[in-house]
């Protein structure tokens, strides 16, 4: 891991930044869950499992994840670990699937708030292995305007931004109407090992079916209603991260055979 050095971005001080696209381990991008919002939702279940970290045993608060493997440090949706046969899903640089969660696809930036304390601007990492000056999409234009990969990573950003609030809420919201309960998962892979999925809490499809007409309208006046069917669907999504991970399993014994 790198100490961030976030500085505010500006079209002179980084006029030939460059950043490169691609995911990988050696960029930090092996990791097993991210943060995901509800500004991207719908994109998210799509295809990761969407669970719910508790942040603080002591207050309540949950994290709303999305699962990218079945252990510490690892990403299944690391394409580099992938057979080179396995085409289909070589997709977004690097990554196997056709959306990256924000927090990953934001890259070496952030948003930060102008010393006005209202005016967001966009920062960016100084020392993040992703930057570079001779390879890699630039961020300006020769005359100094943005370029189209800085105006995606700033609607990235913005889906970032507006969604840490209304997630927060939201998920307030369903862990005190009791929605959330502890998931534990016992999987067993193709070489015979065995693994536990612990430590996360899911949306309870019973509960969810028990909501009365009340909890219901007040989950939908809210708009957290649709939210919550999008997070329960998600479970399904478990079964492509076994999926993924007996791919390799089965790359590994390959290469050992």
């Amino acid at each position: 891991m790198h100490n961030n050095n976030y500085t505010l971005l500006d079209n002179v001080t980084h006029k030939d930044l460059r950043v490169i696209p691609h995911y990988s381990a050696n960029f930090g991008d092996n990791v097993a869950s991210v943060p995901v919002f509800a500004t991207e939702l719908a994109n998210v279940i799509k295809h990761y499992p969407v669970l719910f970290y508790p942040t603080d045993k002591t207050t309540s608060d949950f994290t709303m994840v999305a699962l990218l493997g079945l252990e510490a440090g690892e990403n299944l949706f690391l394409n580099e670990t992938l057979p080179e046969s396995y085409q289909a899903l070589r997709q977004q640089s690097g990554w196997a699937a056709d959306y990256v969660p924000a927090t990953v696809a934001r890259g070496p930036f952030a948003i930060g708030l102008h010393e006005n304390g209202n005016q967001v601007m966009v920062h960016v990492d100084a020392s993040h292995p992703k930057l570079s000056t001779e390879q890699g999409k630039p961020l300006f234009l020769p005359k100094g305007g943005n370029s189209d990969y800085l105006n995606r990573i700033s609607s990235i950003l913005a889906v970032i931004h507006n969604g840490v609030q209304v997630t927060s809420d939201m998920v307030s919201m369903w862990h005190s109407m009791g929605l959330l309960e502890p998931m534990t998962v016992d999987i067993e892979l193709v070489d015979g090992s065995k693994h536990t999925l612990g430590g996360h809490f899911a949306v309870s499809e019973e509960k969810v079916a028990a909501l009365s007409a009340t909890d219901l309208h007040t989950l939908h006046q809210h708009n957290y209603l649709q939210g919550l069917y999008l997070a329960m669907t998600s479970l399904n999504n478990l079964q492509t991260l076994i999926d993924l991970k007996n791919i390799r399993i089965h790359q590994e014994l390959r290469a050992y055979a």
